[in-house]
């Protein structure tokens, strides 16, 4: 009896000696930030030392009561939450779908596929924000071909002007024309359309049409203006786009890693009894990772409520905050302007709440609905 709980003294000695160290570091690492944070939270300190500088003391929960009335707070949270439902109900599904074709051999190359899908998640995330923030400015891609066209449009339809009014023959006719048909531009570019156009035309030899009309459309041909990032109704669909489509390919892998876990014998039999191939999927394959999705999206959740680099690479934070996110506000209240460290830490302890309700949701969701795996 004394030689059993000698031995299961010692067991626990050496459990304790192999875990304490590691138990100690995670509670520095971790531990103590969360505690800082919740206490920097609830106080009124103003930077400098923290002991033997300006006097701090706490404050209850005034930090939290500004952060409720910043409207930038509101703002930040629903572009956080725009992020947060692209990434849970697009990349992971996308990811699924794609991982299943690919699993069940539906589509042919199929690790070409897989190498094109992770691509984005293997470039830097500074890289991707800086190459798509140039594809959705002003005078990226998107504009120029919607600008050409644009041209295209306003260019025949002043040779139809040119054609039926005779062209400088009639110089009134013409001028009346070009201002019927260029409503949206002809007052940013002439003063008196009706005297500044017509002055326009006629310093034009007859000869000069071609020119003219190259020259009418490159003046009066109606561009779009298309700043996707400054403008406050779209500017997050860039960011949610970008967000989806770099990522996907991650969740991919994960799924396709884990369907490759699913005894075949099992889809096999499905098969022989008639299963179709949506059967097998939703009644087979999905069920059997229930866990691996849930996992996948409380690391889904995590990913767009930290993410900060690719917003910032992408807009700068982007004007009058209009893509700002919880992480950039934060960083802004800490690092922008004049420091207000105790604000900051607020932003944090809700980023951290936000995250942990979301948690639960999908924990909820998962014993709910989950299969067996």
């Amino acid at each position: 009896m004394n030689g059993t709980a000698t031995k299961a003294a010692k067991d626990r000695r050496a459990y304790w000696a192999m875990v304490l160290p590691s138990f100690l570091i995670y509670l520095f690492v971790f531990g103590f930030p969360i505690v800082l944070a919740i206490v920097l939270s609830l106080s009124n300190y103003g930077g400098g030392k923290m002991f033997g500088g300006t006097s701090w003391g706490i404050t209850g929960f005034r930090q939290y009561q500004r952060l409720f009335a910043d409207p930038y707070f509101w703002n930040a949270l629903k572009n956080n939450i725009y992020i947060v439902l692209v990434s849970v109900l697009g990349q992971l599904p996308l990811g699924f779908i794609f991982a299943y074709l690919i699993y069940r051999k539906t589509v042919k190359f199929e690790e070409f596929w897989q190498g094109v899908l992770y691509v984005p998640a293997m470039i830097s995330t500074i890289v991707v924000g800086i190459l798509w923030s140039i594809i959705f400015s002003p005078y990226g891609p998107i504009a120029d071909t919607a600008n050409h066209y644009y041209a295209s449009a306003y260019s025949a339809k002043i040779s139809g002007i040119f054609q039926t009014t005779g062209g400088l023959s009639d110089p009134d006719e013409l001028t009346d024309q070009i201002i019927k048909a260029s409503p949206s531009t002809i007052n940013t570019v002439f003063s008196d359309p009706s005297v500044d156009l017509k002055d326009f035309l006629l310093s034009y030899e007859p000869g000069d049409t071609a020119t003219l009309q190259k020259d009418l459309v490159n003046l009066l041909a109606p561009r779009w203006n298309a700043d996707f990032l400054s403008k406050n109704n779209v500017a997050m669909i860039p960011i949610c786009f970008v967000t989806l489509w770099m990522w996907v390919g991650t969740y991919l892998l994960i799924f396709l890693a884990n369907m490759q876990k699913i005894d075949r014998g099992i889809i096999e039999a499905a098969q022989i009894d008639g299963a179709s191939e949506m059967q097998i999927m939703g009644r087979v394959v999905l069920p059997s990772l229930s866990k691996v999705i849930a996992n996948s999206a409380i690391l889904c959740i995590s990913g767009s409520l930290s993410g900060f680099a690719l917003i910032l690479a992408m807009t700068g934070g982007g004007p009058a905050r209009v893509t700002q996110v919880l992480s950039i506000y934060m960083y802004d209240k800490a690092f922008m302007g004049a420091p207000d460290y105790p604000l900051a830490n607020a932003i944090a302890i809700m980023i951290v709440l936000f995250s942990l309700a979301l948690v639960g949701i999908m924990f909820a969701l998962e014993r709910r609905f989950g299969g067996k795996e």
